[in-house]
């Protein structure tokens, strides 16, 4: 995941460079639908209890979960 979030952040400022600017809502939408079909029940759980979709709170909420399915698997 982090190398997951590494390269879109690198691609987000790629595209600052070019003066695009991409709001922290396209982010949001961007990154959560850019994750593998594992990932799909925490997209759905995020995606249904968020009322503004704020980037930071997303990587914490990814963070957090990689955390989780690597406890699972120990």
């Amino acid at each position: 995941m982090t190398e997951h979030l590494n390269t879109f952040n690198t691609l987000v400022s790629q595209l600052l460079f070019v003066d695009i600017k991409i709001s922290d809502e396209d982010k949001c939408i961007s990154i959560l639908c850019s994750l593998p079909d594992s990932w799909d029940s925490l997209v759905i759980a995020i995606g249904s209890n968020a009322i503004a979709l704020q980037f930071d709170e997303i990587v914490s909420s990814l963070m957090m979960e990689e955390m989780r399915q690597k406890n699972m698997e120990s």
